[in-house]
């Protein structure tokens, strides 16, 4: 899912129906979206989002948004190697980093010191609609910026200055 559509882009820079520059948009619209998601912390397109970790101890995911309904897929290496999964998981998102926690009631394993711990979890807006807009205002100006400042002159750094400007109330304080 992209956040901005092709007609979106050719509507920015006044294409109308011509096509002919939909594979240079698409590019554009690729690099907008990560753009805002470098700037933000936010996943912009509902994925899977995997981290590792070294050991059970606070286990702070980048990703966001994510469901509080998320169950997220905890594997560590045990001491022959072989991928384990614990079951018992859940996702405590009562405050940004999410961390992956236990289950109540229940506790990480015990593992060697260094062991690495992989959290795999669903991170992301499911539409375009749930992409706060003023992320998608800030795609279309960078894509006019990609079109009208292809050298990445002023233009470029006063759109990446007000794309900033855009987003900045949405960004991660610590990740």
């Amino acid at each position: 899912m992209d956040i901005v559509s092709l007609e979106d882009a050719r509507r920015q820079l006044r294409l109308g129906s011509d096509t002919s520059r939909d594979e240079e948009l698409r590019g554009w619209i690729a690099d907008a979206t990560g753009f805002i998601e470098d700037y933000t912390g936010h996943t912009l397109s509902l994925r899977n989002v995997t981290q590792t970790f070294n050991g059970f101890d606070t286990m702070a995911l980048r990703a966001w948004p994510v469901a509080a309904s998320a169950v997220p897929v905890v594997t560590y290496a045990d001491q022959a190697g072989q991928a384990v999964a614990v079951p018992a998981a859940r996702i405590d998102v009562s405050r940004r980093p999410v961390r992956a926690v236990p289950k109540i009631g229940t506790r990480w394993p015990s593992v060697a010191a260094g062991t690495t711990v992989t959290v795999t979890v669903a991170a992301g807006y499911a539409s375009a609609d749930d992409v706060p807009r003023n992320f998608r205002r800030a795609a279309l100006l960078l894509i006019g910026a990609y079109d009208a400042d292809r050298e990445g002159g002023e233009i470029m750094a006063e759109a990446e200055k007000r794309a900033r400007s855009l987003c900045s109330n949405k960004r991660a304080r610590s990740l």
